[in-house]
């Protein structure tokens, strides 16, 4: 009796596995990342695209579009690289499996549809996603806010006692937070040298159907 009571509750038990093995499938379906791609061989290295990026970020600091609004350091999150004779900027590549957020020990650093976002009130500054870049796109800057420096609660200058700078790393983010969503330093390139390339969503699996054939 034990043996056939085993046997009338294994279909019950093979659905039960089914749906767990659909609902880990669905979780796991993910965004393709978009990032900005630029051509080294057409860059003259003006660094619009540096003080697009800085204006665009700094709206919390009153940066304005024009040059007396600056009251911070210019810290933007794209920099326009020289080797040799040829410039190129270099920015976030929003990695579909993305290191930084692997070596990030506070789960500062998240994807949003696409986009490799680092929450800046949770960083600690700790510069492990910076070591963890393959392209040197992240670096770890102080903070400011309503152009002032943020500072450090409870650490101080060893000498003269005065609080430290909070400090937080830093990087491309295709500036998702602006009104029309479109990277300023894209639009802002006077040789067309950057676009956007845009991912495509992966569409979630079909959800796997069983079929019973009756018993003759």
């Amino acid at each position: 009796m034990s043996g056939t009571g085993n046997m009338m509750h294994r279909p019950t038990d093979n659905r039960s596995a089914s749906t767990n093995r659909m609902g880990a499938a669905s979780r796991t379906s993910t965004v393709a990342s978009s990032f900005v791609v630029a051509d080294a061989g057409q860059c003259i290295g003006c660094k619009a695209c540096e003080l697009a990026c800085f204006a665009v970020h700094s709206q919390a600091n009153g940066i304005g579009a024009s040059v007396g609004t600056v009251s911070v350091p210019v810290l933007p999150k794209v920099y326009v690289v020289r080797t040799g004779e040829m410039y190129v900027p270099v920015q976030c590549r929003h990695c579909e499996n993305a290191p930084c957020a692997h070596a990030c020990p506070v789960q500062a650093i998240r994807q949003e549809d696409g986009v490799v976002m680092i929450d800046e009130e949770r960083c600690i500054g700790c510069t492990f996603c910076v070591l963890a870049c393959p392209f040197g796109a992240i670096e770890v800057s102080p903070v400011y806010r309503a152009g002032h420096v943020v500072t450090q609660s409870g650490l101080t200058h060893r000498a003269n006692r005065v609080a430290l700078p909070r400090t937080a790393a830093s990087k491309c983010d295709l500036c998702a937070e602006t009104e029309n969503g479109k990277p300023a330093c894209v639009e802002a390139c006077p040789n067309h040298v950057l676009r956007l390339a845009k991912g495509i969503s992966d569409s979630p699996p079909e959800p796997r159907r069983e079929v019973f054939f009756p018993r003759l």
